[in-house]
Order: structure tokens, then C-alpha cells, then sequence
């Protein structure tokens, strides 16, 4: 199949592209290298740099009609689209209306999606599945919301969608530099440097961490089963993992012992959700999917990954 893979150079994008080129598909990939980078993009992918979110984007895709479309390009993190909004909006929700114009000019007919978790904003009835209420309290998750429509709406176009909601992924690629984004990636940027981790809110806040590898599974399972078609699915482990589990197990995967560490509490995000863990059943009954990476065995592999960059480097 010939597939276009937007944010192709990011995180968990160029994992994606890499399961696809090993499927002996051809993948072209488009993505502005905000948060991306050309060194993640598998050599002779062709690669398209264009910014989604701005309309003249629209004449840098290519003219030609694919199989299929990934969209994982996005402007990550809550905290950040509350410091430019429109900036946020237009990464998520105008690059998506663009890439279904785009779609339906060249007859483009599968159509996968990265949406999230913090669509559901405040959240009080555990665990979380594709009926429970959204409630959007950021730019962030109003862009997201917003492409979930986009999706629905171009069904009665004949485009058939996929829309997963992703809860805490986390892995090998992940930007350690970035500490607006990633909860899990945040931490290990400090305990690499060997400073003392900033933590902003609870040690109660609770999260659901999926490995890279296992989200990329649901992703690449899902391209050409027709009982996707048209479904939107929360994409989880289903472990409620507590703020001070996971850098206990992050300092344990350095060698560090967890109780001498230095911690240090600030100020919560604003409007950041206390907690949530989800319920992958439907992923489950549809496509057989279900993670299978621990939190401490994802969390070695991505400190080895950490120590080899800074190796290479």
C-alpha cells in the first residue's frame, strides 16, 4: 500500500513509519520538524517539510492518490497550547480539515487518527472508555475534539476513519529535551541530567502509560480491517499508575535508590487532569490488541536508549 504518514519525524510517528517500511509498504512522510526530526525518518522515505497547520500546505502534498493516511502531526501538550492557542489550533484542527480536502481531491478513502485523553478533561468515573463524556478545558483538546468531527463528518464522504485516543504513550525517541510534553520523558529528563525532578501537582495524580511499540501494533493493526472502519477507540494499558510509582520506577531503571532522589513540588499545570486509566476492551474484541510491554521493562529499554544518545552524541 502507498501511505502517507503525517508527523512521520516525530515520536511516535517514525516508530509507526518503521512498522510499515518493514511491511514492505510505501511510505511518504510530511511533518514541519517542530518537535521531529529528520535523523528519526528511515532512510529513502521520501519526506515532505510542510506545516499542516497553514493553508498553503496544501500545495506542497502530493498529487497523487494513496492508500491510506496516518495523522499524528500535532502541536503536543496542554501547557503549551495554552501559551499560543491559535498556534495549537491551527497545528490540530486546521491541519486535519486540510489533509480530508486533500483526501477527497485524490479519492482517498482510509484515514487514521492520533487523537487523546485529554479530550475527556475532568474525569470522576474510572475506567475510561470510548462512552465516557468529553469535556475539553484546553486549546489542546479543543483541537483534538475538533478533528474527531472532521473525521465523522467526512464518513458521509466515503473516507472511513479510525480515531484512537491516546493516553500516556511513552519510549525510545521521545524528546527528553522538551519538558512541556511526555510526563515520562519530563522526569527522565532530569534524572539523566542529574538534577532534582520538578513535579508540578500530586504525587497522587494518576496516569496509564502504553509503551511506543504496543501503540504503533494498534496503529498499524488496524489499517485494512474493515471492523475499524468508522470506530474511535481509547488506546491504554488499563494500569492506573500513581505519579510516585512511575519515578520510582523511573529512578530504579537509572540505578538510583527511589527514596534519596531529590524531589521537588511546584504548581500544577493549569487545567491539567488530575488522573485517569482507560478500559482497551473494544480495541480488544475488534482487532485482538492489548499492551504487553511492563511500565519497569519499557522504562529500561528507554533509559538505555537515553544513555546510547548520549554516547552518541
Amino acid at each position: 500500500m502507498k501511505i502517507l504518514v503525517t508527523g512521520g519525524a516525530g515520536f511516535i510517528g517514525s516508530h509507526l513509519v518503521e512498522k510499515l517500511i518493514d511491511k514492505g509498504h510505501e511510505v511518504v512522510v510530511v511533518d514541519n520538524l517542530s518537535s521531529g526530526y529528520l535523523r528519526n525518518v528511515p532512510t529513502g522515505v521520501k519526506f515532505i517539510n510542510a506545516d499542516l497547520g497553514e493553508e498553503n500546505s496544501y500545495e506542497l502534498l502530493p498529487k497523487e492518490k494513496f492508500d491510506a493516511v496516518y495523522h499524528l502531526a500535532s502541536h503536543v501538550g496542554q501547557e503549551l497550547s495554552f501559551q499560543n492557542p491559535i498556534y495549537d489550533i491551527k497545528s490540530n484542527a486546521v491541519s486535519t480539515a486540510i489533509l480530508f480536502k486533500w483526501c477527497l481531491e485524490w479519492e482517498i478513502k482510509r484515514f487514521i487518527f492520533a487523537s487523546s485523553v485529554n479530550i475527556y478533561g475532568p474525569i470522576n468515573k474510572f475506567p475510561v472508555d470510548e462512552d465516557t463524556k468529553v469535556n475539553p478545558m484546553s486549546p489542546y483538546a479543543v483541537g483534538k475534539i475538533a478533528s474527531e468531527y472532521l473525521c465523522r463528518i467526512h464518513q458521509d464522504f466515503g473516507i472511513d476513519s479510525t480515531i484512537f485516543r491516546l493516553f500516556n504513550i511513552y519510549g525510545p525517541r521521545q524528546d527528553i529535551d522538551n519538558i512541556n510534553q511526555g510526563m515520562a520523558s519530563i522526569y527522565m529528563s532530569y534524572v539523566a541530567k542529574n538534577e532534582p525532578i520538578v513535579i508540578k501537582g500530586s504525587l497522587d495524580r494518576f496516569r496509564d502509560f502504553t509503551y511506543v511499540t504496543d501503540a504503533v501494533d494498534a496503529f498499524y493493526t488496524c489499517l485494512d480491517r474493515p471492523k475499524t472502519f468508522s470506530k474511535t477507540y481509547v488506546l491504554c494499558s488499563g494500569v492506573k499508575t500513581t505519579v510516585r510509582q512511575l519515578v520510582d520506577e523511573i529512578l530504579i531503571a537509572f540505578n538510583y535508590e527511589p527514596k534519596d532522589y531529590p524531589i521537588v513540588l511546584s504548581e500544577p499545570t493549569r487545567n491539567d487532569q488530575f488522573g485517569f486509566y482507560g478500559d482497551a476492551s473494544l480495541l480488544f474484541d475488534d482487532i485482538k490488541w492489548g499492551a504487553k510491554i511492563k511500565l519497569e521493562d519499557g522504562l529500561a529499554n528507554m533509559v538505555k536508549w537515553i544513555k546510547q544518545s548520549n554516547v552518541d552524541k
